[in-house]
């Protein structure tokens, strides 16, 4: 390998890094852990397929987002690498435009849809509470959710009308009188919204997402001209089984070689139809894979790597990894307890992030609400938007024992199975993850702030697995 593809920038990769980047298995399954280097394993097997004669166009370089896909490209950039990075959508779009003409539909499109089929409908059959007027209009909101999370689910899986027939079988199967026409009643009104924001799409001569992803697949199985010999794709613990298809066609087509890289312990957009199996089962969609650790983390403490593995691996679904780091801080986490709300504490945690530049997390947009008023170096956030972010120091907020709080009490809704067979039934699997991203933003400190007379269950977790690496401030 030449010298200089052992830096990328002023950083120098590290064995497990180079190991990646040398690889030349089929399908590489590279698996990475918070702050363990992904972007630069990325740019650094790039750079090593073009120093041996690949040529720019011939690596598809796929991740989820617009950011993320700029990011990257900037990266590539510094390396004097000017090349494409698509999000999957891109991808998809690039493909259908050539083939149709037709347009990007609103992301309101759907919910006026429900809201005009729900406006259509005796809501009498789907209610099975005892619903007052008070209530009515709460339960008329998760009836809507309900089925904009479901119509989603349901195209990114792509499943077709006739699976509805499955569902009423698998519903029969399982359920009682009482629950199989309440199940049957909301397939009905499910398979009604659906058929509406289908004929409106067609009528106005536009698609959504998840059908920017179907028609590629159907587009691609007919294409010929294909040219790519690597597919490389970031944070691949967020795919959807649909992009998955995509990617399978794409290889179908060109034999290209594939890399995956991704964090299954960061897996958090399972709302967006993100599959978990898809990466924790890889074998299973890309045979013979050969797999590698990125084992080395660059960012939190060895003392914080500890604590949060234990705590993410009580859910046995998870990989087993062991990362290292050469960080040492006795205590990454603060837990600061407070009576009523964070006035109470708030001058201790001024005085603790002072000259930090320090992101402030919560579970939930409204939480920002709790927060007494912030210095100029803080930053709120939310769990989803932190992740892939990182500062000097973080303060976690609303770890309180509530419905809305962390985890988020909120059940998987129960008519979802049938668009999500694979939904991980470890109780609060997404939430645990979601716990494990907010803690490991930090290069040092988690300053936890918890209702003294109601903590979290998470937190109580904490405590009994690692009591000697957590510091208490009453």
């Amino acid at each position: 390998m030449t010298k200089e593809i052992v830096k990328v920038g002023n950083q120098t990769l590290d064995k497990y890094q180079l190991k990646a980047v040398k690889s030349n298995a089929k399908n590489l399954l590279v698996i990475a852990g918070a702050g363990s280097g992904k972007t630069l394993t990325i740019v650094g097997k790039i750079k090593y397929l073009l120093s041996k004669g690949i040529f720019p166009n011939e690596i598809l370089c796929l991740t989820f987002t617009k950011a993320a896909a700029q990011s990257l490209e900037n990266r590539l950039k510094k390396e004097n690498i000017n090349m494409k990075v698509h999000t999957f959508h891109s991808l998809g779009y690039s493909f259908v435009k050539n083939k149709l003409k037709i347009n990007l539909t609103q992301d309101s499109t759907l919910n006026s849809v429900v809201e005009k089929t729900i406006k259509e409908t005796d809501l009498n059959n789907y209610f099975y509470q005892k619903i007052t007027s008070k209530n009515y209009k709460f339960y008329k909101e998760k009836l809507k959710e309900t089925l904009n999370r479901f119509i989603t689910l349901y195209k990114t899986n792509n499943y077709q009308l006739t699976d509805f027939a499955l569902f009423r079988k698998q519903n029969h199967k399982q359920n009682d009188i009482y629950q199989y026409s309440k199940h049957d009643n909301f397939l009905s009104l499910a398979k009604k919204t659906l058929v509406n924001y289908q004929k409106h799409l067609f009528k106005n001569s536009e698609i959504d997402y998840a059908d920017m992803i179907n028609l590629a697949i159907k587009i691609i199985d007919k294409t010929t001209n294909l040219n790519y010999k690597y597919i490389i794709i970031d944070e691949y613990q967020d795919t959807s089984l649909n992009k998955c298809t995509l990617i399978k066609s794409i290889i179908n087509k060109t034999k290209a070689k594939l890399m995956v890289v991704g964090d299954d312990w960061q897996s958090i957009y399972s709302f967006t139809g993100s599959n978990i199996n898809i990466f924790t089962n890889f074998q299973k969609y890309f045979p013979h894979p050969k797999k590698i650790y990125l084992k080395n983390t660059y960012r939190n403490s060895q003392e914080l790597l500890t604590l949060t593995r234990k705590f993410i691996t009580k859910n046995p679904n998870q990989l087993s990894k062991k990362l290292l780091s050469h960080k040492h801080l006795q205590h990454p986490i603060q837990i600061i307890y407070y009576e009523k709300d964070l006035t109470e504490v708030w001058p201790y945690i001024l005085s603790q992030t002072k000259n930090s530049q320090t992101y402030v997390i919560g579970r939930n947009n409204k939480d920002i609400h709790q927060i007494p008023y912030m210095s100029d170096n803080m930053q709120y956030l939310t769990i989803h938007k932190s992740k892939g972010l990182e500062a000097d120091k973080i303060v976690l907020i609303n770890l309180e024992d509530n419905y809305d709080s962390l985890p988020n009490k909120t059940v998987e809704n129960e008519f979802l199975k049938y668009v999500s067979p694979s939904l991980d039934d470890y109780p609060y699997a997404e939430e645990r993850r979601l716990f494990y991203v907010a803690l490991t933003r930090t290069k040092t400190i988690n300053y936890l702030l918890v209702k003294k007379d109601n903590p979290s269950v998470f937190v109580n977790e904490l405590l009994r697995l690692c009591p000697n690496n957590i510091e208490i401030i009453q």
